[in-house]
């Protein structure tokens, strides 16, 4: 079954995934930004997410973002983030925890979250709903980011931030 969330227009995208099994486990991913992509044309990014979360055991995957504005390109992104697709996200983000509540978070979105100072206060306001949650990220950017999931090996184990490197991760968003 697909999952597929944009705005009346679709100048933004709220939730693109796939349920394969009903009760089996699922992988919320987090990037920054949603392309083109959609059930019937899936973009590279997306594939890569697919193939990560088959090979790290996970039946279902959903890919969602820190900031749901359609851009092809990140410096198209509002200059100023819009305050109500920013609550809409963060409702439909809350929405498929109570729906998954077994899903793990999977954070990849790369140096990415520098290009709008806004990114890391939504990121931050995401991640403070998600407090119960796994927290995984592929590994870390030279800058202490998520790696962006493309260019990484189809067979990347992800790594399980612990509680005291998720606190960290968040108050050193907070301070950067």
């Amino acid at each position: 079954m697909w999952l597929y969330k944009t705005n009346e227009d679709n100048t933004a995208r709220y939730i693109l995934g796939q349920i394969n099994e009903e009760k089996g486990t699922t992988l919320l991913c987090f990037g920054i930004n949603p392309s083109t992509a959609c059930p019937e044309c899936l973009d590279n990014t997306i594939r890569k997410v697919v193939k990560l979360s088959k090979n790290n055991g996970y039946a279902n995957w959903i890919m969602v973002n820190i900031y749901p504005q359609r851009a092809t390109n990140p410096n198209d992104l509002h200059l100023v983030a819009d305050k109500k697709l920013c609550e809409e996200n963060i409702a439909y983000i809350k929405e498929l925890a109570e729906t998954y509540p077994n899903c793990d978070i999977l954070l990849a979105y790369g140096n990415l979250i520098k290009k709008r100072a806004y990114l890391k206060d939504c990121l931050n306001d995401i991640l403070n709903c998600l407090q119960d949650r796994s927290v995984r990220v592929i590994k870390m950017t030279k800058s202490n980011n998520p790696v962006h999931p493309l260019y990484q090996k189809d067979d990347a184990q992800f790594l399980i931030l612990n509680d005291d490197e998720r606190i960290a991760f968040v108050v050193n968003n907070k301070e950067n």
